[in-house]
């Protein structure tokens, strides 16, 4: 590589909103150790994401690459050939891939003979918890991709603890946590909060416990509804569950809403993200009580908002993002007896004791998740582990 400028390609599925804000800060960190950033997109966007879009927010070199979009009983696996004449172009000094293990264009990057001496790294956000094969043909296929790459990463433990169970235990393992748009969900003031609830047309002494997630089975938005109505009157009376996004449990949640003698389940539905914002503006805590989910996002933003944070252990972020006792509540079990006892606490506060819990939860958003110290400590991390010292 000797003589050859720095460069980092970041190979990807699609744009989205929190990659582009994240993206945009590697850029800088990059060009601070003398480095340069090329993203190169599958396509730019698939069927099931509803993400608004700004790609002229966009200050890095970015490409969509020409292919083929099958869908597979929801899977995409993006095919892109011409990947391969554009990391040929670029000749960059490393190869971060993220998405799925398995999409072929993000196979083809892997290879030694096609991506020639670039330092390739996969970016993988699973965990023994959110794999949907720990074992059989498709565990063994995936086992045998990732140990093509020189190194990982990942946004948490447990995630790391998985990519050496399948790599082996001597892998690479650069930490890159899940990053939001710090700048745009931040801790509201208390005019902040109180115009968001005017807005959303909620009283000032309700309780408000928001969920921001899609209406399916595996996010386990029934669980926290029965855990919600199986409070006990006096509780729920002075008090609301938002459920914040869209998907096909839509209908059962809306007839369970109305049903509700006491207190409120408000199914708002999709939400753009200054819907999202004023909504975590206007909480109380937030409440996440997902099945399966590597590290969701929705988590990150309430922290950064200030919210107590009422998290499923299923999540892999769980660990990193919540302190029991000191910024909200882990859920060990999904039923609705368990969720039901942590709301009726959470609930049962006073309201100054969740602002000191949500202002943890913001110191902790803010150390382990800020978009700024994240990329330039994953920088140092790649340039230390490919053993690039120059400037």
């Amino acid at each position: 590589m000797r003589g050859r400028s720095l460069k980092l390609v970041v190979l990807t599925n699609t744009p989205t909103p929190y990659r582009i804000s994240f993206f945009n800060a590697l850029l800088l960190a990059l060009r601070a150790r003398g480095a340069a950033l090329h993203v190169l997109y599958c396509a730019i966007r698939e069927p099931h994401r509803r993400w608004e879009l700004k790609l002229d927010e966009q200050a890095y070199p970015w490409n969509v690459l020409p292919g083929w979009h099958p869908s597979v009983y929801g899977w995409y696996p993006h095919c892109n050939p011409s990947v391969l004449s554009h990391l040929r172009g670029i000749q960059p000094t490393w190869i971060l891939s993220a998405g799925a293990w398995n999409i072929p264009t993000v196979l083809l990057a892997a290879q030694r003979i096609l991506a020639g001496d670039s330092y390739r790294v996969f970016w993988s956000e699973s965990h023994a918890r959110a794999v949907l094969h720990p074992r059989g043909l498709i565990a063994l296929a995936r086992h045998r991709a990732l140990r093509a790459y020189d190194a990982f990463a990942v946004p948490n433990e447990a995630s790391a603890r998985f990519v050496r169970t399948e790599a082996g235990d001597d892998a690479t393992v650069l930490f890159l946590p899940n990053t939001v748009d710090d700048e745009f969900f931040t801790q509201p003031t208390l005019g902040d909060r109180r115009t968001a609830r005017r807005r959303l047309g909620i009283s000032e002494t309700t309780k408000v416990i928001v969920s921001v997630a899609q209406l399916e089975p595996r996010k386990g938005v029934l669980e926290l509804v029965s855990g919600y109505e199986a409070l006990v009157n006096e509780v729920r009376a002075n008090s609301m569950l938002a459920l914040v996004g869209e998907g096909s449990l839509r209908c059962v949640l809306d007839a369970r809403a109305k049903s509700l003698s006491h207190g409120e389940i408000r199914v708002v539905g999709h939400a753009d993200s200054l819907g999202v914002r004023n909504w975590l503006w206007a909480a109380d805590a937030f409440a996440l009580a997902t099945k399966r989910d590597p590290n969701p996002l929705s988590v990150i933003e309430a922290a950064f908002s200030g919210l107590p944070l009422i998290m499923s252990r299923q999540a892999g972020n769980t660990d990193e993002l919540v302190h029991p006792g000191v910024n909200g509540m882990v859920l060990e079990q999904n039923d609705s007896n368990t969720i039901a006892s942590v709301l009726g606490q959470v609930i049962s506060q006073p309201s100054e004791t969740l602002r000191v819990m949500g202002a943890r939860s913001h110191e902790i958003a803010i150390h382990g998740f800020g978009q700024s110290r994240v990329a330039r400590q994953f920088v140092d991390d790649l340039f230390l582990a490919s053993r690039i010292t120059c400037l």
